[in-house]
């Protein structure tokens, strides 16, 4: 019985990108998009500058894989890693989703002895929700807005920024 509650849903999903690529079949597209990331992050009283980067495969013109790297300093101290699925459903906007980790540098409770690292390393899952604005400059660059909510436990983070970005692959 839940197969067939499923189902719709399945072929809803498969349905979806088709038609968004036959609508979109005749934009000129990158199929490797590379792109760097400078931006703030918040959560709660932290606050960090941000900086990046991310690479991005099209599948299909509307349909990507992305990978995301960050390091994140003032009060957050983490490096960062994403693999969202991205979607495009208009122009240069894209919405992505999907998991990651970070490694947050903490320091230690009270005092520490010598013997005792002065750092370690806390290992968090994570869910990135974002979202953003390529604007095409030129043929190959792009420039625009970036947004992601990370959800990781007991924290929620808002990164905001900007991407500059270089494409390649052209289809």
């Amino acid at each position: 019985m839940k197969i067939l509650r499923a189902a719709p849903l399945v072929l809803l999903a498969f349905a979806v990108p088709a038609a968004l690529a036959e609508e979109h079949a005749a934009e000129r597209y990158h199929r490797h998009h590379f792109a760097g990331l400078i931006s703030g992050s918040h959560s709660g009283d932290k606050n960090g500058l941000t900086v990046g980067g991310d690479y991005e495969f099209r599948l299909i013109r509307p349909l990507g894989v992305t990978v995301t790297g960050e390091y994140v300093g003032g009060g957050f101290r983490e490096d960062l890693v994403a693999f969202t699925a991205t979607v495009h459903p208009w122009k240069g906007l894209k919405l992505q989703a999907g998991p990651g980790f970070d490694h947050e540098m903490r320091r230690p409770e009270g005092g520490h002895s010598d013997a005792e690292p002065a750092h370690h390393k806390v290992n968090r899952a994570l869910f990135r929700i974002g979202g953003g604005y390529d604007i095409e400059i030129g043929k190959n660059m792009t420039i625009g807005p970036d947004f992601a909510y990370d959800i990781l436990k007991g924290e929620r983070v808002l990164v905001y920024g900007i991407t500059f970005g270089f494409g390649a692959g052209a289809r």
